[in-house]
């Protein structure tokens, strides 16, 4: 006789807790799901160029005080680029720190002089005026400013906003403003930093003066541009093939052409008129370009690496390119004794 078991009653079945399962489901979603994205994003990267025939007009960035940090004459340099090199499109800039160096002591000599050579040969200037402008650090701030907060910072830079626009907004050299560079992306050092409200007064005070189209700049990468297009009459975008990063060295855009179209388009309803206002033509690396060995600055900036930058920006499509490095290009020519780069500026712009 068998004791203590039921006749007729099925042994209980134990199941198996299936979080192993569940949790292995997710994980395999993840997968996938980061898969999807990343396709996407590389796709929407490379998006398909379309074709492009219009004219590709092109002009040179050009800081007299970056030149002066390679140890050369800028007037000459400038006078250079515009006899020799034949640019006749520059973007040039006010620079708070050195028109108003001292608090309502104004010196334009140095943009007098730009301008007024600009003029003499016919050549046509979009004048970046404001805070933050193009080149290190950015916000080219007088030093009178530190200490001052935020909203004196304000009333200062509006005040001298309306003092440039006032003097220059019948030169014939100026054909376009340029209100801030990239106000809308975080590079730079800028101490108490100014935001979309103090934008818009500026480029109100460049409308108060002037007709002529004001450009609002942003990142080709890094932004979506509709801020900054929302902002202005032109957009103006930075367009850069590569980057630098300390650990791993340079790092290429893996960007398409159509990358930049495909953004276009999407803000197409808001902006149309697109010029690109920052090409890079020039070293980026883990030091000043003065400080590079010539091993490093071919390795950043080759005439390879030149040549393909302009061939991609003209199949871009954009109508307008600034070419960043022209500084570099006369140092190398006049104190390296290679004038390979300032070769192919001199094909570039005669053609």
């Amino acid at each position: 006789m068998v004791k203590n078991k039921e006749i007729g009653v099925a042994p209980k079945v134990v199941k198996k807790p299936a979080r192993s399962y569940s949790v292995r489901r997710v994980i395999v979603w993840c997968i996938v799901a980061l898969f999807g994205v990343g396709a996407a994003v590389f796709l929407f990267l490379n998006y398909p160029a379309r074709p492009v025939n219009g004219p590709v007009t092109f002009g040179v960035t050009f800081s007299p005080y970056y030149q002066e940090q390679f140890g050369v004459d800028w007037r000459e340099a400038y006078t250079s680029i515009l006899d020799d090199l034949k640019v006749r499109n520059f973007r040039l800039s006010a620079y708070w720190n050195h028109t108003e160096s001292a608090d309502d002591v104004f010196d334009f000599s140095d943009i007098d002089f730009e301008l007024n050579e600009a003029a003499r040969r016919d050549a046509h200037v979009l004048l970046a005026v404001g805070r933050k402008l193009p080149r290190w650090p950015e916000c080219h701030d007088p030093l009178w400013l530190d200490g001052k907060s935020r909203d004196e910072i304000e009333k200062q830079l509006l005040v001298y906003v309306d003092t440039v626009v006032q003097r220059y907004k019948d030169h014939p050299a100026i054909t376009r403003w340029q209100v801030e560079n990239e106000p809308f992306f975080p590079f730079g050092e800028c101490k108490n930093k100014l935001g979309l409200s103090t934008l818009k007064k500026e480029v109100a005070i460049v409308r108060k003066y002037s007709s002529k189209p004001i450009v609002v700049t942003d990142s080709g990468e890094w932004s979506a541009w509709l801020p900054a297009a929302e902002q202005g009459d032109i957009l103006g975008i930075s367009m850069y093939r590569e980057s630098w990063n300390d650990i791993l060295g340079h790092i290429p855009f893996p960007i398409g052409p159509g990358f930049y179209q495909k953004k276009s388009d999407l803000i197409s309803p808001f902006q149309k008129d697109i010029i690109i206002t920052e090409l890079q033509t020039e070293p980026w690396g883990s030091r000043p370009i003065i400080e590079m060995t010539r091993q490093e600055m071919e390795d950043s900036m080759s005439i390879a690496k030149l040549n393909d930058n302009i061939v991609f920006a003209k199949k871009v499509g954009f109508p307008e390119v600034y070419l960043w490095g022209v500084e570099w290009w006369y140092w190398l020519k006049e104190s390296q004794d290679d004038s390979s780069f300032w070769d192919a500026g001199k094909e570039l712009f005669r053609e």
